[in-house]
């Protein structure tokens, strides 16, 4: 499992995968890239790296995927684990688009790709398919491509595998109880929404996207080479305007102590 864990890691530079199938259905939605995603599509241009961190709820979740794959691997060894898909057809100059579904069977005998995605989640199966159906349809899409370049009379099936959280102390030993799991086929139109617009939106913005920022203050030095030289130009005016109040504060100074000395009110 850490093999391809490691994999899908090293493939946020440079490609767009499943997991930002919500952030491609805001772009396809709103017809650009609105500021939220800056931070991903950093990673994917490389002016930042990636930040991979993990915690006891993200390795249950791997826990329960591993038990799952093992159980199905006992009836039929052709299933696959986390196979990389890369999209010919929505990938793009600047931005590939691939998926990692969990677990596929490609049926030969049948003509069926059978792929299945592993969610385990405190919500329940409704909840659950609405938070990742944008998730699952960008592996829908790609499972469609890889069926076209199979055969015309190919066929796909998305099955969510849903394993309900619900009582489990992440602080005890992993337990994998079969009783909390439960498979559901899903469906798509491939109107859902439009992966091909997202992705040359995406493609256009990463042309130009040069420079990124994370968080509210910034070394002057990270500035691009035109802001930095009119920031230094600004700088030097600031600077000497400061020297100047400070003479002119001295200067105040001496003539208030010389017209005390001689008795003089005013100067006209």
């Amino acid at each position: 499992m850490e093999d391809y864990k490691i994999e899908i890691v090293n493939t946020r530079k440079g490609c767009l995968g499943g997991s930002d199938g919500y952030l491609l259905r805001q772009i396809a939605t709103m017809g650009y890239v609105p500021r939220s995603a800056y931070k991903r599509l950093a990673i994917v241009k490389g002016l930042i790296e990636n930040e991979s961190f993990s915690s006891r709820a993200m390795q249950f979740g791997d826990f329960i995927e591993q038990n799952i794959y093992n159980n199905l691997s006992l009836n039929e060894e052709r299933y696959e684990s986390n196979p990389l898909w890369v999209s010919e057809k929505y990938s793009k100059k600047n931005c590939k688009l691939i998926c990692h579904p969990d677990f596929v069977l490609v049926d030969e005998k049948n003509h069926i790709i059978n792929c299945y995605e592993c969610k385990a989640t405190k919500f329940d199966v409704k909840a659950t398919k609405e938070t990742y159906r944008s998730q699952m349809f960008i592996e829908w899409l790609l499972a469609h491509e890889k069926a076209e370049n199979l055969g015309s009379d190919w066929r796909v099936q998305i099955f969510l595998c849903h394993y309900n959280t619900c009582g489990v102390n992440l602080d005890e030993d992993f337990v994998f109880d079969v009783d909390k799991l439960s498979i559901h086929k899903m469906a798509f139109k491939r109107k859902f929404f439009d992966v091909n617009n997202a992705m040359t939106i995406v493609n256009a913005f990463l042309e130009g996207f040069t420079e990124y920022y994370d968080g509210d203050e910034i070394e002057s030095e990270y500035l691009p080479d035109k802001v930095k030289q009119e920031f230094s130009n600004i700088t030097s005016v600031l600077k000497e305007i400061k020297e100047r109040e400070i003479m002119v504060d001295e200067f105040k100074k001496r003539l208030c102590s010389f017209m005390q000395d001689k008795g003089i009110k005013s100067i006209k």
